[in-house]
């Protein structure tokens, strides 16, 4: 005889509490090898303030800002002098763009992954 296996209803106490319980997303920005997690805000630049710095021409002093929003993670533009992309579409000035997980993010020739 075989042992009977029981499965958790979603009408049970223990499934509606389960149901509830939310997987919270940990997200990293990577780019040269290196990891950097992300936060409630992070700021991209060619400047020496910014969370990260990046030794790229290309990139304004204050180029983008990476902002935590409720659960999600959003991206804006700094109104650099070249754009930020993501995924290969330019995020628009004053617009803030929801990023996923293996997003590409340019700024620059500066490339970023999203993991």
């Amino acid at each position: 005889m075989g042992q009977e296996i029981s499965t958790i209803g979603a009408e049970s106490a223990l499934g509606k509490r389960l149901s509830n319980i939310h997987r919270q997303e940990h997200y990293q920005l990577a780019y040269d090898g290196k990891a950097y997690p992300l936060s409630e805000r992070i700021t991209i630049g060619r400047g020496p303030e910014n969370q990260i710095s990046l030794d790229d021409s290309l990139v304004s002093r204050q180029h983008a800002i990476i902002q935590k929003i409720q659960e999600a993670f959003f991206i804006t533009d700094r109104d650099s002098r070249n754009g930020t992309w993501v995924n290969d579409a330019p995020v628009p000035p004053g617009k803030y763009i929801r990023l996923s997980r293996n997003d590409r993010i340019v700024v620059g020739r500066t490339e970023l992954r999203v993991f």
